[in-house]
């Protein structure tokens, strides 16, 4: 099984947190917020970290986390079709309440724009200091934009530079199964369903035109200022809306681990590594049917309202 390993580098992450109520004692541990952002599989569920741990009672968040990045692919096979080159950012917005005590509901709006960029230059030149293969970079115009997905000839979708598009939304509610006070040690587990709603635009390639289910055990471990993060899931895929050829994807099963060392009330040091299996398969492209595994490594910064 051939493995797509992609690191990201969160200098900082700003999540803002608006409390209507009780203030917490100290910040409540979260994994980053972090989410494979390959533009094939935005029009489709990925898993996103979470905590099993609950938001208080009646409490309001709103967090805002952005990706900008590089993307460039350049594959034929004997059906299928492939070039991507382009930057692309991504902007997700996350609403989370606290119905009870015990569940959760949540809201995420993700805002995506993929653009000619400006990195080309400084990518070649990185590239050439360190002896990086460049995939082919280097033989296209830069700072030009290709979003290029064809099956047996067809194209999926005609995706057009700029803008800014509404990806596909979904919602969340998450379940307490026990906290750190059902045990003796200080693990917290929680069940979570998220459904994934058909906003997108399909013809950008952001969006599905159908629902997809995810369903994850969470659970995490405190000792001290050290958290440890531990979350399986399963998620079931419908087959994207194309304007072109029939497109098949099949169902993920997803894993993440992960850690933090929380440095003060405000700053947190992490890492995580998040593992799901490729929805699609036998293109003969490496970039589609390969696993993805993400690493993350991050220093975070919260800010909070307290009354």
């Amino acid at each position: 099984m051939r493995v797509r390993l992609k690191a990201v580098l969160l200098l900082a992450m700003l999540v803002f947190s608006f409390l209507t109520a009780h203030a917490w004692a100290e910040p409540a541990p979260r994994p980053l917020h972090v989410r494979n952002h390959f533009p094939p599989h935005l029009m489709l569920l990925r898993p996103v970290p979470d905590s099993p741990v609950q938001l208080p009672l009646k409490h309001l968040e709103l967090s805002v986390s952005a990706d900008y990045a590089s993307v460039f692919v350049d594959e034929r096979s004997e059906k299928w079709r492939v070039l991507m080159d382009m930057e692309m950012a991504v902007l997700d917005l996350g609403l989370r309440y606290g119905i009870t005590e015990k569940l959760a509901l949540s809201l995420d709006l993700p805002l995506i724009s993929m653009n000619a960029g400006f990195l080309d230059g400084f990518l070649d030149e990185y590239h050439s200091a360190f002896g990086f293969p460049d995939y082919g970079r280097s033989k296209r115009p830069k700072n030009e934009f290709a979003y290029v997905m064809q099956k047996d000839g067809e194209d999926l979708f005609h995706t057009e530079s700029g803008g800014c598009h509404l990806g596909d939304a979904s919602v969340s509610a998450k379940l307490s199964l026990a906290d750190e006070s059902f045990w003796e040690i200080p693990v917290s587990l929680s069940l979570s369903y998220t459904l994934k709603m058909p906003t997108g635009d399909k013809s950008q390639g952001v969006g599905s035109g159908g629902f997809d289910h995810g369903f994850f055990l969470l659970s995490q471990a405190r000792f001290s200022r050290f958290t440890t993060y531990l979350n399986a899931g399963y998620i079931l895929l419908s087959d994207p809306e194309t304007s072109g050829p029939d497109l098949s994807v099949r169902d993920m099963l997803t894993l993440f681990a992960g850690a933090e060392y929380r440095v003060s009330n405000s700053w947190t040091l992490s890492a995580q590594l998040d593992y799901y299996t490729s929805p699609f398969e036998n293109t003969g492209i490496s970039q589609l049917d390969d696993d993805s595994l993400g690493l993350a490594l991050g220093l975070r910064c919260k800010l909070s309202s307290t009354r």
